[in-house]
């Protein structure tokens, strides 16, 4: 018998084959014929984001509520193993990029928050690196992958808000090897507590990041 570990290491192997090939659904409402179908973006793209806290960056924002169908559509791109539905996420995020960047003198460089190593293996890709590209492409900007996690971390969502910070404390280093632009805006699919977000900016601002702003396809209430 196959165990568990193995099918899923399989099915995010196919993943880009069975996508290839399975007719598009709707990771939203799950109707045939578009990865996010028409009637869900009206529904659920806004064209003007919402600013969210930006404790420790200097703007921030996302698409909208987490409860919802962003986070349906968030949940089918990553457990569904749907990468193109990451890339559409990540081309709506548009206008929140040029809201959060309207201040900056600088021409702003993304990046994306880094997963676990292990999340990535297991999925076959990783979803915050393929909305970041596919951000970068729709507004025209540079992505970097300038963070790494120096250890791996729990789960946020299982964690009290007041938790998260100390889960995440010195959990994530720049690349040594990588120059670090002076103005970036970190991009990730959910705004929890904004505790993650915050210790990515301690890590780009002690080598040397001037202006750190971030953007999120949803955030939870």
């Amino acid at each position: 018998m196959i165990s568990p570990n193995v099918q899923r290491l399989v099915l995010s192997a196919l993943a880009p084959v069975i996508e290839l090939l399975a007719p598009q659904r709707c990771g939203i409402c799950d109707c045939e014929g578009a990865l996010l179908c028409q009637a869900c973006r009206d529904l659920w793209i806004p064209t003007r984001p919402e600013l969210v806290p930006a404790t420790g960056l200097r703007a921030a924002a996302a698409l909208g509520p987490y409860e919802g169908g962003l986070g349906a559509a968030i949940r089918t791109a990553k457990y569904g193993g749907v990468p193109g539905l990451a890339r559409e996420l990540g081309a709506a995020l548009r206008p929140a990029i040029t809201r959060v960047t309207r201040s900056t003198p600088f021409q702003a460089t993304l990046v994306p928050i880094p997963t676990d190593r292990s999340r990535v293996h297991e999925r076959g890709f990783d979803h915050a690196l393929l909305i970041a590209e596919a951000a970068g492409l729709a507004c025209g900007a540079p992505v970097a992958q300038l963070l790494v996690r120096t250890r791996p971390t729990a789960p946020l969502h299982a964690a009290h808000r007041d938790e998260r910070a100390a889960m995440l404390d010195g959990a994530m280093a720049t690349v040594e090897a990588l120059p670090i632009p002076p103005a970036i805006v970190l991009i990730d699919d959910v705004r929890t507590s904004g505790a993650t977000m915050r210790e990515a900016a301690r890590a780009l601002h002690a080598s040397g990041a001037q202006w750190v702003a971030g953007v999120s396809v949803a955030y939870e209430r």
